[in-house]
């Protein structure tokens, strides 16, 4: 039978969507990413910046590669549907040349699925495409830039300051923005105010509060958005006043407010939200939505089916198709009655530089026959929990304005000769409209309409009319004291709106971005609020001081807006790189002219050497980062690490492992490759080996499994200690042993499976099947240097 051979990103993509083609299709996945540019070079600088693009040697990409050729030999037509952006339209260019020179006859085309759906898998396959030339252009050049970009500023800092450190086109303006918050934050000088306040009442409940907004004519000055005095004899004067005066309603206004339903969520929406509202992190967020869109078994037995529940998730469209409108607004009939529908569909205007991403909808179910109470049995608590998010918001998009009764009453305070004006106002809501979807929670969404929203929301005036006379209450008069509070720092979601605002990275990139730079140790992540490191200052202030184009934010918004110039051919490749790697050049030249390290002064910690008993011992910075040594040095070699707060020691310690070279026991060391095991007589025997991973070798029974560093480009894989004894021992294994014990067959350890968008556990025995689900964000590699939008085994990040 002839076949049409169907090739999409991930495997449980694949898995979903083979049910919906039929035997007339062969699935197969790419994995994400097949090829890339080497780990060093790869680029033609003299030649049109030509990349030189390889097969992965990774994760078993040359077995993903074989089995396309072998399949595109025998198909009568390949269809490439990689994720409909220009990453996809990448994979898409390569998965085409590794067709092409098994099959150079076969057509190929490009197919596009918003939604992995039955209908959405139909409509996608009925509506194919030539590959976008222009797009896998953008991607191209986002990739060099890269490449060029921030391999050679990460080499300056690796030189300058210290091995390991990275910088990029991404991740160094985003780290600025963090810093200058910082530094913001930090040299914040409080300023005083005093509020003034007077609980009235008309004799009958409720009372109420009314503020001073005016003494003698002149209108308070505000501090931030609230009348306030500025200075305490000010606001003791008008308090004394306040607590003697007599008041009366000079003047009250009564008045409808409506607030429109919020935009349907785009990608950095719904970061936002899910870190504000479900306590999920950005790049968590990401992870479980692209299991969402991938599909998720619903149903058991022979009812089971896999459906992916929600549109392509990196959108920053906020465009809904006529089909999902008519169907959400006849649910919103149902469910909330005919006055919550608007007559007309709500709609927003998509901002004008969303160039790549606005070709897709916004992120929505794909079935509002599966509400998330019904299917929450088939999901996990964070599923559950963000496919909650996704379908109240996409109902809550289409349903009428939130109707508020406002009024608000002008107070009139007199004493002696002297007059003062107070305000209060009470906002009560009056109709729910799409407020409903929310009950009674007042959290801000992300992207809500706030324009003319007041704090009152809730707070009732009793009936006022203007000429009434109005008394103290129980609280009476009072000044209250208040300070200025310094700009808060940002936390993920804050940033992600950030980078939203100022253009940096794409959907794809910002829970990438973020995580970054907390990988880097240039940002913690403190109570919530991410807090600029001292290391992170430290490369902010040198590459700003040298004048580096890529730590500058604007700079970066401008490539981002070339990117998408590219992808529409409105400009070309060369126009950018050219003056891009012309000006690096420069400027890295002129850093490097400067001699000498960019390493901070020595500080003094206040403690005397415990060696010498002579020296202060001081914070210095060596290749390898900051350390506490002795200033006696060479004559007295004592150091010691830094320990951050909430941080393991990483002090030597000794251990009862035995050098292979000398017999002496070996101590646990920190290098900059992480721990390893060290002789104690350094530098007398210089053995070494890799720290066991507390896992017995299940072949030999003697020795400890370790990591095994391959050599040259070859990937690390785990062994046993005896691996070069003799006899030596043959175990090996290519995923990371973790020491939980097998709950079905009782084996001493697992290992790491699955992908990166559904991690999985494994039994390590190669005779039992047991495997579940778990969180890998803890064991997670970190991206490539550059902070790219390269993507693996179809994740997101």
């Amino acid at each position: 039978m002839e076949k049409s051979l169907l090739i999409v990103e991930s495997p449980a993509k694949a898995k979903t969507i083979k049910k919906y083609v039929g035997d007339g299709f062969e699935v197969l996945a790419s994995k994400g990413h097949i090829k890339d540019l080497p780990k060093r070079g790869g680029v033609d600088l003299e030649n049109g910046f030509q990349e030189t693009y390889e097969v992965l040697e990774e994760k078993g990409k040359d077995e993903v590669v074989k089995e396309i050729r072998a399949s595109a030999k025998k198909a009568t037509r390949v269809l490439l549907a990689t994720d409909p952006d220009r990453e996809g339209e990448a994979i898409a260019f390569h998965l085409m040349e590794v067709v092409q020179s098994a099959n150079s006859t076969v057509p190929i085309e490009r197919v596009l699925f918003n939604e992995i759906t039955k209908k959405g898998v139909q409509e996608g396959l009925s509506h194919p495409r030539a590959l976008d030339t222009s797009l896998y252009e953008a991607q191209r050049t986002r990739r060099v830039l890269d490449r060029i970009g921030g391999y050679p500023l990460s080499n300056l800092l690796w030189t300058k300051l210290a091995y390991g450190l990275s910088a990029g086109r991404v991740q160094t303006p985003a780290l600025r923005i963090i810093v200058d918050r910082q530094r913001e934050h930090d040299s914040f000088v409080p300023q005083n105010y005093w509020l003034l306040e007077a609980q009235l009442t008309t004799g009958a409940p409720p009372s109420f509060i009314a503020s001073l907004i005016e003494a003698n004519g002149e209108k308070l000055e505000k501090v931030g958005s609230r009348p306030a005095a500025t200075s305490e004899p000010q606001a003791t004067k008008f308090a004394t006043d306040l607590k003697k005066a007599a008041y009366s309603v000079a003047k009250v206004q009564k008045r409808e407010s409506r607030r429109k339903a919020p935009a349907p969520y785009t990608t950095s929406k719904l970061q936002m939200d899910a870190s504000n509202r479900i306590s999920m992190a950005p790049k968590r967020a990401m992870r479980i939505a692209q299991q969402l869109y991938e599909g998720v078994t619903i149903g058991k037995g022979k009812s089971a089916e896999l459906v992916g529940l929600v549109t392509y998730i990196r959108t920053d469209s906020t465009r809904l198709s006529a089909d999902a409108i008519a169907e959400v607004r006849a649910h919103i009939e149902t469910t909330y009655g005919k006055g919550s529908v608007p007559e007309a569909p709500n709609e927003w205007k998509t901002k004008a530089n969303a160039n790549v991403q606005d070709a897709h909808e916004a992120i929505r179910p794909t079935r509002l026959d599966l509400p998330p109470n019904e299917v929450a049995q088939y999901l996990t608590a964070e599923q559950q929990k963000l496919y909650q998010l996704i379908w109240d918001r996409f109902v809550a998009c289409q349903m009428t304005p939130a109707v508020y009764d406002q009024t608000s009453a002008e107070i009139e305070a007199t004493h002696e000769d002297r007059k003062y004006l107070l305000r209060a106002s009470g906002s009560v809501l009056k109709v729910a409209g799409w407020k409903a979807v929310y009950g009674a929670a007042k959290a801000e969404l992300a992207g809500e309409e706030t324009e003319g929203a007041s704090d009152d929301e809730g707070t009732l005036l009793p009936p006022l009319a203007e000429g009434m006379k109005l008394s103290l209450g129980e609280i009476g008069a009072r000044s209250v004291h208040k300070q200025t509070e310094p700009p808060p720092l940002f936390s993920e979601a804050s940033l992600v709106k950030k980078l939203e605002e100022e253009g940096i990275g794409r959907p794809s990139t910002y829970s990438e971005i973020v995580s970054k730079v907390q990988a880097r140790d240039y940002v913690k992540n403190e109570k919530g609020r991410l807090v600029a490191t001292d290391l992170g200052k430290l490369v902010i202030e040198k590459l700003v001081l040298e004048g580096f184009d890529l730590a500058d934010v604007g700079f970066t918004r401008k490539l981002e807006e070339e990117l998408d110039a590219i992808s529409e051919s409105r400009a070309k490749r060369l126009d950018v790189l050219a003056p891009f790697h012309e000006r690096l050049t420069k400027q890295l030249e002129v850093a490097k002219s400067h001699k000498g390290k960019w390493w901070p002064e020595a500080e003094d910690i206040g403690e005397k050497c415990p060696e010498c008993n002579t020296g202060d011992l001081q914070k210095r910075w060596g290749k390898n980062g900051p350390f506490i040594g002795c200033p006696n040095y060479p004559e007295c070699k004592y150091t010691r690490n830094i320990v951050v707060e909430g941080e393991a020691s990483r002090d030597p310690e000794m251990t009862d492992y035995t050098c292979n070279e000398c017999g002496s026991k070996m101590m646990k060391r920190w290098g900059r490759n992480g721990w390893f095991l060290g002789c104690s007589t350094y530098p007398k025997c210089k053995g070494t080996r890799p720290v066991p991973l507390g896992v017995k070798c299940p072949l030999c029974k003697t020795g400890d499994i370790i990591e095994i560093k391959g050599r040259g480009r070859t990937r690390a894989f785990y062994g046993c200690t005896n691996y070069s004894s003799d006899p030596k021992c043959e175990f090996r294994i290519w995923q990371k042993p973790v020491i939980e014990p097998c709950p079905q067959c009782g084996n001493g350890f697992m290992v790491r499976g699955g992908t990166k968008a559904s991690p999985m556990l494994k039994c390590g025995s190669p005779t039992c099947s047991f495997e579940r689900e778990f969180d890998e964000a803890s064991l997670e590699l970190d991206a490539e240097v550059a902070g790219g939008e390269t993507r693996d085994l179809a994740s997101n990040e």
